[in-house]
């Protein structure tokens, strides 16, 4: 009744085609294994590579650029936006509202025409930190805005801490404030006061 030749040839090419097929899956799974696997260790390399990339390091010119435009102005606030590419936004609004206080207004107008002369800058890359000593002249007016009336020139000194943050740009000033340097010869008197 039945053919056992071709029940028997039907049941040896059902199995090989089973393992065909077993072999076919096997082969491809491994292979999309290898593939991720390849692509992880890719990965993990770059981000080494990325790692062990050397920072940048603040250097003396990101602070004299800085500080070349915010000490050199015509009068108070005129040199805003030269100087707010150098900040972050949080310092430029805080430097803003410093400049914009009434005591700070008073002279607006009488003290004019800063120049940026010169800075002694010591950096701390570590940390990146710089102490600035900019020296700078202005002139003083007698009357409010009247350049061409009875001026004198007159030189300042100022000592700065800047604190950097490191962005994607390079380095942006997030802190600034006016310290003072002491060279060590001061004589304290026993209520903290200091004799020279």
């Amino acid at each position: 009744m039945y053919n056992e030749g071709l029940i028997k040839a039907i049941k040896i090419g059902g199995g090989l085609l089973a393992l065909v097929l077993v072999f076919a899956l096997g082969y491809g799974t491994a292979s999309s294994q290898s593939k991720a696997k390849q692509e992880q260790v890719t990965t993990t390399q770059t981000k080494q590579q990325e790692a062990t990339a050397p920072q940048q390091e603040l250097e003396r010119s990101d602070v004299e650029d800085f500080l070349v435009v915010y000490y050199t102005r015509r009068d108070l606030g005129e040199n805003r936006k030269r100087y707010k590419p150098f900040m972050t936004e949080g310092l430029y609004t805080a430097t803003v509202s410093e400049e914009d206080k009434p005591l700070e207004k008073t002279y607006q107008g009488y003290v004019v025409d800063r120049v940026y002369q010169e800075a002694t800058i010591y950096i701390d890359s570590e940390h990146q930190v710089a102490i600035a000593q900019v020296h700078y002249s202005q002139l003083i007016l007698e009357e409010k805005d009247k350049r061409d009336g009875k001026s004198y020139t007159e030189q300042g000194t100022a000592t700065l801490r800047l604190t950097y943050s490191e962005t994607a740009e390079g380095f942006l000033l997030n802190n600034m404030e006016s310290i003072v340097l002491s060279d060590g010869t001061e004589v304290v008197g026993a209520f903290g006061l200091s004799h020279s």
